[in-house]
């Protein structure tokens, strides 16, 4: 009876057409924008920019947050291929599964990691904020149709409980996080999972090696340093998952399969080098060219700068 009223609450269709059908057009709109802060890409971005451009004092506490970002993917995709639960109907045309969200899951590791390991404004402000996004982006996956209301509560839950238990008392050392990452990604592995296997396991992977290679090195790259690196660095990115994207999901030990662990390996080990690997530029004069008119002191954005760029602008 309890099973049958919770079935039927978090996980009807009808409830996701109720709280739609609420709702005026310009509020579908705004969910079906603001939803986009959840995305996987977009996530990734902001924690990478965060620590390539972030000061070298707190590099550890930043790279936590991209360790956190792993091991909820790793969470999120394991859990989505064990229990393989079709979207609803409303999310026709729209790939993966729907339990749990990861939208959900994502946003509320990657912000409420972000919320605990900052220091901007008081601990009370920085939550509020970020408890604010993330309700708005598991609530804007229930309107615009792709989970129900039980996948993004789990998601929301697992992700804060994630973030709480690594937390809670201490900054834990990061290369422990992408172990752990990586010990997830492999549990759901041998737990029939192939949901990303291969991008949670390279990434997990490629980030413990190059960790534990840069932990120790000091690095004071040039803002325009990091930037010229990043470009020539991305477009490999972007082929690997396109090329992953094409190629579709690959047979277990197989060509594809190795090589796609290999190259999110290189790929996220490349994203934690960049820092260290780009001071090695900062004498080259394209860079002190660009340096001169970008708002950079040192690596992070001066607001100063920034001020006067628009004001000369």
């Amino acid at each position: 009876m309890v099973r049958e009223a919770l079935e039927s609450l978090l996980f009807d269709q009808s409830t996701n057409e109720a709280i739609r059908e609420a709702l005026p057009e310009w509020g579908i709109t705004f969910f079906e924008l603001f939803t986009h802060l959840g995305d996987g890409a977009a996530l990734i971005i902001f924690a990478t920019l965060l620590y390539w451009f972030g000061a070298e004092s707190r590099r550890q506490r930043r790279v936590l947050v991209i360790a956190i970002g792993i091991g909820a993917l790793a969470i999120s995709a394991g859990m989505k291929g064990i229990f393989v639960r079709p979207r609803p109907d409303l999310a026709d045309g729209y790939g993966g599964y729907s339990f749990p969200s990861a939208h959900a899951l994502g946003s509320a590791a990657f912000y409420g990691s972000l919320a605990v390991v900052a220091d901007t404004g008081t601990r009370a402000q920085r939550y509020f904020l970020a408890g604010t996004v993330i309700l708005l982006i598991a609530f804007s996956r229930i309107v615009i149709g792709v989970h129900y209301v039980g996948d993004v509560l789990v998601g929301v839950i697992v992700g804060l409980l994630f973030v709480a238990i690594l937390l809670r008392d201490s900054t834990p050392e990061p290369g422990f996080v992408f172990i752990l990452a990586g010990v997830i990604a492999l549990v759901a592995l041998l737990l029939g999972s192939t949901e990303f296997t291969t991008m949670t396991t390279g990434a997990s992977l490629g980030a413990t090696v190059a960790w534990y290679t840069i932990a120790d090195a000091s690095s004071n790259p040039r803002g325009a340093s990091i930037l010229f690196l990043a470009y020539l660095c991305l477009p490999l990115i972007i082929a690997l998952r396109t090329a992953t994207s094409v190629l579709g999901t690959p047979d277990l030990g197989s060509a594809q399969w190795t090589l796609e662990i290999v190259g999110y390996a290189i790929a996220t080990g490349l994203i934690l080098a960049v820092p260290v690997i780009a001071e090695q530029l900062n004498d080259w004069p394209p860079v002190e060219w660009l340096q001169g008119r970008l708002p950079f002191t040192g690596r992070t954005i001066d607001p100063e700068k920034l001020q006067r760029t628009q004001t000369d602008d």
